[in-house]
Order: C-alpha cells, then sequence, then structure tokens
C-alpha cells in the first residue's frame, strides 16, 4: 500500500485491502494516494482514495469520494486522467454496492474500467483511421470485450490492446507466483496516420512464469506490419497455443512419472514439485547406509538428471573438505511414460543405476 494504510479509515480498510488484492488483466491495481477533507491527513482518517488501474498499455487515475459520516453509502467518482469521462452517464445508481461485502470495491473499480472502456471507444471512433482499424478488427472475429482501445491526446497516438484467446487447462500452477490471472495480449501503439510505432507481447505474470524460455521464443515471432493486420494476430494466438500444448504434453509426461514414481516407492518418496512435476526425490537405506536418488528435468521427451548421494559415504575433495559421495547422469529411457511398459522400465533402469552407484560409493569410501 506504499505506506498508506495507516491513514486509511478503519470503515474502508478492509474494502481497500481486497481491491489491492484484486487482479486487472493489465496488471496490478495500485493505490496511489490516500487524503481527506482536511489539508493534513491524520492517522486512520483518510477517506479519498487514488486508485490506479491498467487500461490498454497505460494506467487510469481514478478518485473514490467515501463519506466518513455515511460508510455504507458508496463513494463519488472522478477519472483524473481525463474529466471528460463522467461515470454518471454510464452509472446512474451502484446497484451491487453493499460494504458488508469486502468485493463491492472490487467490483465497483472493474465497473469503472468499463465505464472508461465505453468512453474510449466513442474517443477512438471519432478519428477515422482508429476508428477503421477497430471495426476492422471487430469483423474479423475479434470480440469487444477482448480489445481495449485508447486515445493519448499528448502523444498523439492510440493504444490498441487485443487480448489473446488462451485457456490454462491442462497447464502446471503457479502458485509461487501469488497470481492465479492467465492473460496475453498484442499491444499496439499507433499514429494518428494508423501506422504502427510500437508493438509487445503483454503476458501475466503467472503466464509468464509457466512459459519460461518460451517468452523469448514468442517475442520473437511477434513480427508486425505498418499497420493492425488481424492474420498476424490470429497467426500469433496460433503459434502460443502451440506452445503451450507442448506444455501441455510435457507436465502431463511430468505428473505421470511422479505418480510411478509415488506408486513404486510410496514410502521413499520425500519431496516432488507439486506446482510442475518436473523433479522428484526419493530416499532409501542399503545395508543401513541412507542414499538420495533426485531426478529433474521430468519434462524431456526421452531423458532427464539423475542426482544420486551416498549420504552415509564421506569421501575427502581436493580441498580436504569431506563431503557425500555423489554422482550426477543422464538417464536415457526407451519408453514414453504413456506406454505399458514404462512403468517396469523406469524401475529396472531406476533399480541398476542405484545398485551400480552404491557399489561405487562404497569403493571410493574403502579407498580413501
Amino acid at each position: 500500500m506504499n505506506g498508506e494504510e495507516n491513514n486509511i479509515h478503519p470503515a474502508f480498510f478492509a474494502l481497500v485491502e481486497m481491491a489491492l488484492a484484486s487482479e486487472f488483466e493489465g496488471g496490478p491495481v495500485e493505490l496511489v494516494k490516500v487524503s481527506s477533507e482536511a489539508d493534513f491527513v491524520h492517522p486512520h482518517t483518510g477517506h479519498y482514495f487514488t486508485f490506479r488501474l491498467p487500461f490498454s498499455g497505460k494506467c487510469v487515475n481514478w478518485e473514490l469520494l467515501f463519506d466518513p459520516e455515511n460508510p455504507a453509502q458508496p463513494p463519488d467518482f472522478l477519472c483524473v486522467e481525463d474529466i471528460h469521462c463522467d461515470p454518471e452517464i454510464y452509472l446512474q445508481t451502484v446497484h451491487f454496492w453493499d460494504p458488508r461485502q469486502p468485493d463491492c470495491l472490487v467490483k465497483l473499480l472493474h465497473q469503472l474500467n468499463m465505464i472508461y472502456k465505453r468512453y474510449q471507444i466513442s474517443e477512438i471512433m471519432t478519428f477515422s483511421k482508429s476508428a477503421q482499424i477497430y471495426q476492422s478488427l471487430v469483423n474479423a472475429g475479434i470480440t469487444e470485450e477482448n480489445i481495449e482501445a485508447c486515445y493519448l491526446p499528448r502523444e498523439r497516438k492510440f493504444n490498441f490492446l487485443i487480448k489473446l484467446n488462451t485457456s490454462n487447462e491442462g497447464l502446471p500452477k503457479a502458485k509461487e507466483v501469488g497470481s492465479s490471472l492467465f492473460y496475453a495480449g498484442l499491444l499496439y501503439s499507433l499514429g494518428m496516420d494508423g501506422k504502427i510505432l510500437t508493438n509487445s507481447l503483454i503476458i501475466s505474470p503467472c503466464l509468464g512464469h509457466i512459459l519460461g524460455s518460451y517468452v523469448d521464443q514468442l517475442q520473437l515471432t511477434f513480427s508486425a506490419s505498418q499497420t493492425v493486420d488481424v492474420n498476424v494476430v490470429h497467426e500469433f494466438n496460433d503459434t502460443l497455443d502451440r506452445v503451450l500444448n507442448k506444455i501441455r504434453q510435457k507436465h502431463r509426461r511430468c505428473r505421470e512419472i511422479v505418480s510411478l514414481l509415488l506408486g513404486l516407492y510410496p514410502s521413499n518418496v520425500v519431496f516432488y514439485d507439486e506446482d510442475l512435476y518436473s523433479k522428484v526425490t526419493v530416499l532409501f537405506k542399503w545395508e543401513n547406509a541412507r542414499y538420495v536418488a533426485h531426478l529433474e528435468n521430468l519434462e524431456f521427451e526421452s531423458e532427464m538428471k539423475l542426482y544420486l548421494f551416498a549420504i552415509d559415504c564421506p569421501v575427502k575433495t581436493s580441498k580436504d573438505e569431506i563431503v557425500s559421495y555423489a554422482e550426477t547422469e543422464t538417464v536415457t529411457f526407451m519408453h514414453k511414460p504413456s506406454s505399458p511398459g514404462f512403468c517396469k522400465h523406469l524401475h529396472t533402469t531406476l533399480t541398476s543405476k542405484i545398485k551400480l552407484f552404491i557399489n561405487r560409493a562404497k569403493k571410493n569410501v574403502s579407498s580413501t
């Protein structure tokens, strides 16, 4: 909250906290200012809030003015970015406002974003080039819901953010990102003549984490013509779908391998990556000595990395340090995880690798 949390009136704190935890497709919601009717805001008295909402590659500031004497009443609104955008034209009554519901402010912010979107469409349609581009996108099958367009008078340019059709079904989770929003869009900045000034790929942190190194590859494949070309948008969407399908296949393969290992060694699996299923650790004993087999890169088609550690087999390094004996190798599989013989093949391969490792570990210990 940028240190502003101490200034928020307690009647509105939960609402503001929930709003800041909400997600918009273009980026996070920010609280940029807390103020009040007084010249100086005393702690816990602020009831005027300025929120910054993402829209079409830029940010729009909205002032929400609450009445601390009547906290149950909906706030007044003001679009700081453009005073001509009058919410009362589109929103005569906040019918959903209920401060007992913690998400009522979230709903209001989304409603204000929609109001600004409709206002900007009316602005865009007053310019022949931008109106032509907007209409061509709609005529080509891109829904109005998937288009954010705005006119930037100071820069004398237009922004078009086109949401791509994507699905997170069958994809790994990205819990550590702290966001579940799954979004991708193409952002175009156009001059008054309708020609492209800049273009970029906009993706949510969650999708970016799932794509990983594929993001750079996608950036390279995104080539735009001089003007917004619907065919380029569709082609890029198809490319993104193909990449996501590859990730789905790899994720399914990882889950199958982890599931097999859990079935083969139910009491020995001590760790596996619950989000990506890309690694798993197995702890076992042999003749009262402990050994660890750690597998990574499970997403690869026919091979994975195998790290083996003999915990109770200390060896001396060249620097006279005492460490556990360890080896690393690449394991190649002749069967796919989905094939009937893979379970037996996996068990046989790991058993053979581990037995050979144990023998080598014992020899190294006895020779030191």
